[in-house]
């Protein structure tokens, strides 16, 4: 920080001066750690039914279960597909949950998942057993990728998944001058959010420079 604003020095060695900031440098998926996970990220296994269920066009889709939050995306699911809940030893819903699982028709699969397909995200089981699958939805966590608003002061909140910056509804941290958006700022992000939120904090920074 400086007095009149902030100095900025980057890898090559270059300094830039600038009287408000926005950070809008997002965050990095943490997956489960299970095998087979990274190569389908983003192609078949993915962590948003709004960002990714039109794909599946109807077909069967899987959830996989690391924390808690699969009863989540199971029961959002089914429509866009029939859904089945693999707990894999990782989550046991109580019988409230297996009561409202079973109302939107998802198929709840208790046995230990052996692996997962290298080109498709097909489950196969401990038993042998294979279910095929259109896509396979996970929880990953999330974590900052930049540890900027960490030095800058900026307060943090815990989010389902991760911290994400706290800002007021002009997108201003607790740091007077500092900005943030997208989805270092959102409990809960996708592409359309983080463009949405980085056009209100360009504007609210342009006008704080301006009536403030």
């Amino acid at each position: 920080a400086e007095p009149e604003g902030y100095a900025i020095a980057v890898g090559s060695g270059l300094s830039f001066a600038a009287r408000r900031l926005i950070l809008a440098t997002g965050v990095k998926d943490e997956l489960p750690a299970f095998p087979g996970l990274t190569a389908l990220w983003g192609k078949k296994i993915f962590h948003c039914p709004y960002c990714h269920g039109y794909e599946l066009n109807g077909g069967m889709i899987g959830v996989l279960a690391s924390s808690s939050l699969a009863i989540h995306q199971a029961l959002m699911l089914p429509d866009w597909g029939p859904t089945t809940l693999f707990l894999n030893d990782a989550f046991t819903p109580d019988a409230a949950q297996l009561a409202q699982l079973a109302r939107r028709g998802v198929t709840v699969e208790a046995e230990p998942i052996l692996a997962i397909g290298e080109d498709q995200a097909d489950i196969t089981f401990a038993s042998g057993r294979v279910i095929r699958l259109a896509g396979l939805f996970i929880q990953p966590r999330s974590r900052l990728s930049s540890p900027l608003a960490t030095q800058l002061g900026c307060k943090l909140e815990a989010g389902p998944t991760g911290e994400f910056i706290q800002v007021d509804t002009m997108r201003e941290t607790n740091v007077p001058g500092v900005f943030a958006c997208g989805d270092v700022a959102v409990a809960a992000g996708n592409v359309a959010i983080a463009v949405g939120d980085g056009a209100r904090a360009g504007a609210a920074a342009h006008q704080s420079l301006i009536f403030r």
